[in-house]
């Protein structure tokens, strides 16, 4: 079983901005992936305090929000699937979800 992360910029209007890891990753070393993003995110703007402590409480569902707009999560890789597939089709079911909340 293997791990990858993924961020989420919902940005302003109707397209979303993806970034994913390299895939292949232990579970452990995806979570610190995230947490040394937040870490540096936070010392650039302490806006994103709330979403780095969040994520450090642990693992409650992988997913953090900040500022209703940044996502982080992480996602069990599908074997034999490339890993940019399988981080498009989690964004795509995690933006409409998202969105349908907000309206």
């Amino acid at each position: 079983m293997t791990w990858n992360h993924l961020a989420i910029d919902l940005g302003a209007g109707h397209e979303a901005e993806l970034t994913y890891g390299p895939g292949g990753l232990v579970y452990e070393a995806a979570r610190l992936d995230v947490q040394e993003t937040l870490d540096r995110l936070t010392g650039e703007n302490v806006a994103f305090r709330g979403a780095n402590r969040a994520w450090r409480r642990g693992p409650e569902d992988d997913f953090v929000m900040s500022h209703g707009r940044y996502v982080w999560c992480l996602y069990e890789e599908k074997p034999g699937e490339p890993t940019g597939d399988t981080a498009q089709r989690l964004a795509g079911k995690l933006i409409t979800r998202l969105r349908q909340r907000a309206e």
